[in-house]
C-alpha cells in the first residue's frame, strides 16, 4: 500500500501500511464484515460446489492480512489493482466478490436454459427434482447477494469512516456495480422461476388427475370384488358366470373402442376413396335382359 514500510526481521508488528498474504486459519462459512475502528475483518465467499473457494481481510493496525484458500483468485485479481489505503483493499474484494457471484448467476441462466429444454417432453414428476436442486442453487446465490448488499449499505451508512477514506470514488462504482447486479438477479428471478412454477402446477395437476383415476379403478374393483365373492359364496355358478359376464363386457368394450378407431381414422395421404369393382360383363348382360323384362 502506499507509504509502506516493510521490516523483514520484525514482519508484521514493525511494518506500516502493508499487506501480508497469509493461508487460511479458519474456515469462511459466509459473507460477513464485522469489527470496529482498527479491527476490521471482512469474510468472503466465491466460486461454485465444484470448486469453492474463500477468503478473508484482516485489518492489523495500519497493516492488512489476506488469507485465502488455494485457489489464489484474489490475489491474482489484486496484482492489476493500484491499492493505497486499507479502504480501497477492501473494496476490491466486494469487487471482486460481486464479478465472481455475476458469473454464478450467469451459469444459473444457462443452466436454466438446458433444463427447460430437458423438461419440455416430460408430462411426469421426473424433473420436479432437478427443479427443486435448481431453485436450491440459485436460493443460495440470492442468499449471497443480500449478504454483500447488507455489507456494502453498512459501509455507505458510515460504519466504517476511518477505514474508508480516500476510497470514495472506489465505493461508488461498486455500488452501482451491486445495482445492476442485484436487478439482473431480480429479473432472472421474476421470469424464469415463475415458468417453473407453472411448469410444476402442470405435473401436479396431471399427477393428481391419474391419482383420482387410480382410486375410481380401485374402488370399482374392490366393489365388484365384494360382489361376485359374495355371489361365489351363496352360489358358486353364479359367481363364476358374473365373473364370466364382467370379463366378456371388458374385452367386448375393448374390441368396440379399438373398431370405432379404425372406422374413424383417416384416409392416407394422395389417395382417394375406396372405389367397389365392377361387375363382370356377362353379370352386366343378364341385369340388363332382367330390367327389359321386368318392364
Amino acid at each position: 500500500m502506499n507509504r509502506g514500510q516493510f521490516r523483514e526481521e520484525q514482519r508484521i508488528e514493525g511494518s506500516s501500511y502493508c499487506i501480508f498474504f497469509a493461508p487460511m486459519e479458519e474456515l469462511v462459512t459466509q459473507d460477513r464484515m464485522t469489527g470496529r475502528e482498527d479491527r476490521v475483518v471482512l469474510e468472503l465467499l466465491y466460486g461454485d460446489e465444484m470448486l469453492p473457494g474463500a477468503l478473508r481481510v484482516r485489518q492489523v493496525g495500519s497493516n492488512a492480512v489476506v488469507e485465502e484458500s488455494t485457489q489464489g483468485a484474489f490475489r491474482a485479481f489484486l496484482e492489476e489493482k493500484p491499492v493505497k489505503y486499507i479502504g480501497q483493499l477492501l473494496m476490491y474484494a466486494l469487487q471482486f466478490k460481486i464479478q465472481d457471484l455475476s458469473l454464478r448467476i450467469e451459469g444459473c441462466t444457462g443452466e436454466m436454459k438446458q433444463l427447460e429444454d430437458a423438461l419440455d417432453n416430460c408430462i411426469d414428476n421426473s424433473g420436479t427434482y432437478r427443479l427443486l436442486d435448481f431453485r436450491r442453487r440459485y436460493t443460495e446465490c440470492g442468499n449471497m447477494v443480500l449478504a454483500v448488499k447488507e455489507i456494502l449499505s453498512r459501509i455507505d451508512k458510515g460504519y466504517y469512516p476511518m477505514q474508508m477514506q480516500n476510497s470514495y470514488v472506489l465505493q461508488g462504482e461498486v455500488l452501482l456495480e451491486f445495482r445492476f447486479l442485484e436487478e439482473r438477479y431480480e429479473l432472472i428471478k421474476s421470469t424464469v422461476l415463475k415458468d417453473f412454477d407453472t411448469y410444476t402446477s402442470i405435473i401436479n395437476n396431471n399427477i393428481n388427475r391419474n391419482a383420482r383415476l387410480l382410486s375410481i379403478i380401485s374402488l370399482v374393483g374392490v366393489v365388484l370384488n365384494f360382489m361376485f365373492g359374495s355371489l361365489l359364496a351363496a352360489n358358486p355358478l353364479l359367481g363364476i358366470i358374473g365373473g364370466l359376464s364382467v370379463a366378456g363386457l371388458s374385452v367386448g368394450a375393448t374390441a368396440v373402442y379399438h373398431v370405432s378407431r379404425r372406422g374413424n381414422a383417416p384416409l392416407p395421404s394422395g389417395r382417394g376413396p375406396i372405389q367397389t369393382p365392377s361387375l363382370p360383363k356377362f353379370h352386366r348382360k343378364e341385369k340388363r335382359e332382367r330390367d327389359q323384362w321386368e318392364k
